[in-house]
């Protein structure tokens, strides 16, 4: 309970002291006269400029809102376009990326297929060689006409 009472007496305080401060600042604005003038002023000044906004403002309704109607309707179509297109180019970017690993599984094909062909050609090579060592040499025609 001490605690809540010391509390409000502070706040008490402060408020007491705040009080008496503002109290002593407004008397001497406005005690001063030149200060007092420059107060005025500046506050009617500030009024005016306030009325003659809300002046233009209530003049001005019914266009300022078709204005700000037509810049929130082409909002929206400039981002449904932009959405159009991203979308466009997320298709275009996967269907490239596909054309892409179709055409390294084509080359992958190709390159193998490339390889058996030569390994084919070169085991024919080799077996053309062998037969060639295989047969057996006929006899020049020297030796023909000696034997007739």
């Amino acid at each position: 309970m001490e605690n809540k009472e010391e509390k409000q007496s502070r706040s008490q305080l402060g408020l007491k002291i705040g009080l008496a401060v503002g109290s002593a600042s407004a008397v001497v604005l406005f005690g001063n006269r030149r200060t007092r003038e420059k107060i005025i002023n500046g506050t009617k000044q500030t009024a005016a400029a306030i009325n003659e906004a809300s002046k233009f403002l209530s003049e001005n309704r019914e266009e300022i809102i078709s204005q700000v109607k037509t810049a929130s309707n082409e909002l929206s179509d400039l981002l449904k376009s932009a959405n159009e297109d991203i979308q466009q180019i997320s298709q275009r970017a996967s269907h490239l990326k596909d054309t892409t690993l179709n055409v390294k599984e084509r080359t992958q094909k190709t390159a193998e297929e490339l390889k058996e062909l030569k390994e084919k050609e070169s085991e024919e090579q080799v077996k053309q060689i062998d037969q060639a060592d295989n047969v057996e040499r006929l006899p020049t025609g020297h030796n023909v006409s000696k034997e007739m």
